[in-house]
């Protein structure tokens, strides 16, 4: 299963901390007495959780070993954090209540990373793990991303950012003057430290339309939000005078019928 290994992961782990109030939207909306965090990384969600609310168990999986080390070098609130999934069913089914699984920023990494049959594995352990909520926060456009490019916009990026990166993520996505390449590029190219791994991720793996139907009937949505995150799109716009128009951002919570 999913274990990327990630050269400067300190790095790594700061910048997926700095959207944490982003990524607990959540908690005011569901009603269950357990939290998985699946792909929990150092367990830096869960653990700003359980400082706020002790009111829920909560349990962090992450396929790689090194994280799950990371996340219990500091765990004070004694958060299970584990990298075997049988141990998270196991303990999950011990507590009486409603079950919740948090999938965020996680699915393009599996897809990035993962062969079909653990692409397969995932989804099943999602859907059908008997979970009461299903969490996502993920990037995902629509499919009307796919059209021309602003040609003010490409001239600007290709102005002022580094040729040779841009070149390696053009080579790898195709050019940015297709809008669904450049909303994809304008995702990843803060991530410099960690370039060699980030820019062969695929950001944008699955379509929003497309990602609608792959959600069993058995489950429903109470909250939906497509969006752009504000820090990304202030980021884009000091770093080239570019507004990003398209939205790249979904919530949701699933609940089971």
């Amino acid at each position: 299963m999913l274990d990327p290994k990630i050269p400067q992961i300190q790095s790594y782990n700061q910048h997926m901390s700095m959207s944490i109030i982003d990524k607990i939207f959540f908690l005011d909306k569901i009603n269950a007495s357990v939290i998985v965090d699946f792909g929990c990384a150092d367990g830096a969600m869960v653990k700003r959780i359980a400082e706020i609310f002790d009111n829920f168990t909560y349990i962090g999986f992450d396929a790689s070993e090194e994280m799950v080390d990371i996340a219990n070098k500091d765990n004070p609130y004694n958060i299970l954090f584990t990298s075997s999934w049988e141990k998270v069913v196991e303990e999950m089914n011990k507590i009486p209540g409603k079950k919740t699984i948090v999938l965020s920023s996680l699915i393009h990494e599996v897809y990035s990373y993962c062969s079909e049959v653990e692409i397969a594995e995932f989804w099943d352990r999602v859907w059908n793990s008997d979970f009461d909520y299903v969490v996502i926060r993920e990037m995902v456009v629509s499919k009307t991303t796919s059209r021309q490019s602003d040609p003010i916009s490409v001239a600007r990026i290709r102005q002022c950012y580094d040729k040779n990166k841009l070149h390696q993520w053009e080579s790898t996505w195709g050019s940015i003057d297709e809008n669904w390449s450049l909303v994809h590029f304008l995702l990843t190219y803060r991530y410099e430290e960690n370039w060699e791994r980030e820019y062969k991720e695929n950001y944008l793996p699955v379509a929003l339309e497309d990602f609608m139907t792959m959600i069993p009937k058995k489950y429903y949505p109470t909250y939906y939000e497509h969006y752009n995150l504000p820090f990304i799109r202030q980021k884009v716009e000091e770093d080239f005078g570019v507004q990003l128009q398209d939205r790249t951002h979904l919530k949701l919570i699933l609940t089971l019928k």
